[in-house]
């Protein structure tokens, strides 16, 4: 049981999780003035949401690790999973399984909500991790930057189907209609920021998985450019990261969001804190902290959509 909850990347789904959860009950359900499932997405609907969306991804783990069962024997000795705990044929039937369950829960959420066009939303998700694995991972920044949209779709999910659930009942989506713009820009700020969060540490992931992919002929971008140069790309990211973190808080202390306002200083703090860590780095282990210290950044990057809630009902 404990090998197959690390398989499925236990951490990163308590992180799937924690940012739908936030994303609707701190986020878009406080901005709209909402109570929980009595308007908007019911229980039913938001459980589909999650099971879709968590397996989905649990999909495209094991796919990723079906991928990189050689270049994890260099990069991971003793900790790859695949083809020593699992044997390889259980892993892809296990990754059609839960593609197949997640697929599923969102064409059902879709028909719920009465837009079954938009269940290729999760066919779509399903597809392009599918294509990641196969094709994108190994050339330069493409796949960072797939991996990132995903990250990052996982938040504007949300939102979009709480969007067509309130559809259904017009004399509440009239009543709160107001307030699309402000939430609008909320929303946006939290899924730049998963999206930019994770395509740093992609990058960074890379030059810490330097030695495995170029063994293995991944052209990932240190491979094919050099660890300076993705070190210096991934600085690059991590000082516009903060630039446009600071343009949040901007954001915040004009539209009176005064606990955000102040909450972001930390959020500044770790991107500053990275970038200098990066131009430091030099061994293998130096960017396995750093991967380390940017996760815990999208934790409190997620944590702090709690705020929002903070802010209307504190």
């Amino acid at each position: 049981m404990i090998s197959f909850l690390k398989l499925i990347r236990w951490p990163n789904i308590l992180i799937i999780w924690m940012g739908i959860s936030l994303a609707l009950f701190c986020v878009i359900n406080p901005v709209l003035g909402l109570n929980p499932f009595e308007s908007g997405l019911n229980i039913t609907e938001f459980l589909l949401l999650l099971i879709s969306t968590t397996f989905i991804a649990i999909a495209g783990y094991l796919q990723n690790d079906l991928f990189d069962i050689n270049p994890d024997s260099i990069n991971k000795p003793g900790k790859n999973l695949v083809g020593r705990k699992f044997r390889v044929y259980i892993i892809q039937i296990l990754y059609w399984v839960f593609n197949i369950i997640g697929i599923l829960a969102g064409v059902a959420l879709s028909f719920l909500l009465g837009k079954i066009n938009y269940s290729l939303v999760f066919l779509f998700s399903a597809g392009l991790s599918w294509f990641y694995s196969e094709r994108y991972q190994c050339q330069p920044l493409i796949g960072n930057i797939v991996v990132a949209f995903l990250s990052a779709l996982t938040i504007a999910i949300v939102w979009l189907f709480s969007f067509f659930a309130l559809a259904r009942e017009p004399m509440i989506f009239t009543a709160v209609q107001g307030s699309f713009s402000q939430l609008n820009k909320l929303m946006l700020i939290f899924i730049g920021f998963a999206f930019i969060t994770s395509l740093l540490r992609e990058v960074v992931k890379d030059i810490e998985d330097f030695k495995g992919d170029d063994r293995f002929g991944c052209r990932t971008f240190p491979v094919v450019y050099g660890i300076n140069k993705a070190k210096w790309l991934a600085m690059l990211i991590a000082l516009f990261a903060l630039a446009m973190s600071v343009w949040c808080q901007v954001f915040f202390f004009k539209s009176g969001y005064q606990i955000l306002f102040y909450g972001f200083f930390l959020i500044d703090l770790l991107y500053l804190t990275i970038a200098f860590l990066l131009n430091k780095s030099k061994l293998s282990e130096d960017y396995r902290n750093i991967s380390g210290l940017i996760k815990l950044l999208m934790v409190i990057g997620i944590l702090s959509m709690a705020l929002v809630y903070s802010e209307h009902y504190g």
